[in-house]
């Protein structure tokens, strides 16, 4: 099969205003970077058309994309997503018009499917040879919560027009039922406060996305469905600018938090050392 492709969109950086954070430009330029930074999760929102191209609508059933970032984009920087290759498993990635990588890794769907990132050599180190994440233990659970999908922000982005790649299931009656939740949305369900949860000790620190896998299980995530969302740290790591956090969460059904796992993520954040007091 020929590489599919969205063409350029160009992703909002939605989180500009949030002074302090790696997405505010002072913030960010002073951290080294060429402005504030488009959020990883929304590049992951332009995978959910092509996923459906390339596999059908059993991709929100349990399909997956897989993405390792390599480089920030700012606001509205050009961006094309592709998948290539055939099979239940492919090679997808994130370009830039001069073709230099935004990110890369794979999408698939089935049940035991190897993703990218759990084939990555996550490099761990005990967390006691860090100075922010040194009092976090592997297997740490995260705070739990209950909550609904943000439907207003998803609804929010395709009335401005400013979602990379809408589908009518996002905001009409889609195969299952009811609206699903698009990779974006889902990914902001399952990640929500759960760094801060896990890195409560760690003092200020300024963060950002470095690798995220989401994976639908039992899926659609309905935009209408509370869910319990709990979690666990799966590794640390560090690199000379940086201490790595890697965790992992799922999402079930209030009505059933016992239940079968509809969709989890595996994120990868990495923390500032130059926004750290331990490193000042």
């Amino acid at each position: 099969m020929p590489r599919i492709s969205t063409g350029m969109r160009h992703p909002r950086n939605f989180s500009a205003h949030s002074k302090g954070s790696i997405h505010d430009d002072n913030t960010a330029q002073d951290l080294g970077f060429r402005g504030g930074t488009v959020a990883g999760d929304i590049h992951l929102e332009q995978f959910g058309g092509v996923c459906v191209e390339a596999f059908g609508k059993q991709w929100f059933e349990n399909g997956f994309v897989s993405m390792y970032f390599q480089q920030a984009t700012t606001d509205s920087e050009p961006v094309d997503a592709f998948i290539d290759g055939e099979g239940n498993i492919r090679a997808a990635g994130i370009l830039t018009p001069a073709g230099a990588n935004v990110a890369e890794g794979n999408v698939g769907i089935g049940d035991n499917v190897v993703s990218a990132l759990n084939t990555r050599d996550r490099r761990e180190v005990e967390p006691n040879t860090l100075r922010m994440l040194k009092d976090v233990v592997i297997g740490q659970k995260t705070d739990v919560c209950v909550s609904y999908p943000n439907v207003a922000e998803q609804n929010r982005r395709i009335e401005t027009n400013s979602m990379t790649a809408p589908l009518d299931w996002y905001s009409h009656p889609s195969p299952w039922g009811g609206p699903i939740c698009s990779p974006l949305t889902a990914c902001q369900l399952l990640v929500a406060n759960t760094t801060n949860s896990i890195a409560k000790a760690c003092g200020p620190f300024v963060g950002m996305y470095g690798a995220i896998e989401v994976r639908h299980i039992n899926g659609p995530l309905f935009l209408d469905v509370e869910y319990v969302i709990s979690g666990k740290v799966i590794a640390v790591s560090e690199t000379p600018k940086t201490e790595v956090l890697w965790f992992q969460t799922e999402a079930r059904p209030s009505i059933d938090p016992e239940g079968p796992v509809i969709a989890e993520v595996t994120m990868m954040t990495r923390l500032l050392k130059g926004s750290s007091p331990h490193y000042s």
